[in-house]
Order: structure tokens, then sequence, then C-alpha cells
């Protein structure tokens, strides 16, 4: 399944995501400092609203990326896709605690497989995270 028929099945089965409001409420800013603390704000939003921990956010290095081990997500810039696209990789990391199993499809274990099954990317979720973030930012700005 491409990316872009993910994103189609998403916008199907999370009409109702919890994160679309939130996501629906960030502006993105000017300035690239007030753009950080922007981002800074929805990850607590969002961590908060998924009751997980607060990944520490790192921006202007050289490659985005998550660290599961630490729970810190690395932005080239703080864009909102990106982060979104590292804060799924973080659920998806906590996840794989069994209590917090289902944690990705919102509680819906009977589809708990779908963000890792049909995959283009060989790293296991990056479909789902590439998608989930798509999947918000297009529903939110509707």
């Amino acid at each position: 399944m491409t990316i872009a028929e993910r994103v189609e099945l998403y916008r199907s089965i999370f009409a109702d995501c919890k994160a679309l409001e939130v996501v629906g409420e960030y502006i993105q800013p000017e300035g690239r400092i007030e753009a950080l603390e922007a981002i800074r704000t929805l990850n607590t939003e969002l961590s908060s609203l998924y009751m997980v921990s607060i990944p520490v956010i790192t921006v202007w290095v050289r490659d985005n990326s998550y660290v599961s081990a630490t729970e810190e997500i690395y932005l080239t810039e703080p864009d909102l896709e990106s982060f979104l696209h590292q804060f799924r990789h973080h659920l998806q990391n906590i996840e794989r605690r069994y209590e917090r199993r289902g944690l990705t499809v919102e509680g819906n274990l009977e589809i708990m497989e779908l963000p890792y099954s049909e995959c283009v990317y060989k790293l296991r979720g990056e479909d789902d995270a590439i998608a989930w973030g798509k999947f918000l930012i297009e529903l939110s700005s509707n």
C-alpha cells in the first residue's frame, strides 16, 4: 500500500482521531524560535492527550529522527509534518509495552496490526508515521 493509499485509509478509519483538534489549532509561526516554541507546546498537548511521556525535542540537527532508547525527537527545523512523523514514532515506541498496546489505533485492538502491515518501507512503522502526519495535516486544515 502506498503512503497516499494509507492516508486515505486513515481518513476512513481515524476520522475521529484524538489529535485532529489539537493539530487543527496549530498555526506555524514565522520566526524560527517561535516555531520551536509552538512545536514544544504541541508536543506537550499531544503527550497529554495520549497520556504518554513528553519526548525531548532537539532542533537544528542534521537529520530528523526519533531515538526510542531516550525518547528524543530530533528535527532539522521546527516543522509540523516532521514533528508529527517523529511523534508517531514515539507513540509506536510506547505501544510496544503490553499495557499500552493499541495506542496507535486509539484502542481499536481489532485493527492493531494495521499500522505495520502492507508497508512500502522496510523500517517497521515508517509508513504509518509518514501517513499519520500527512493525514492529520490534511484533515485538520480542511
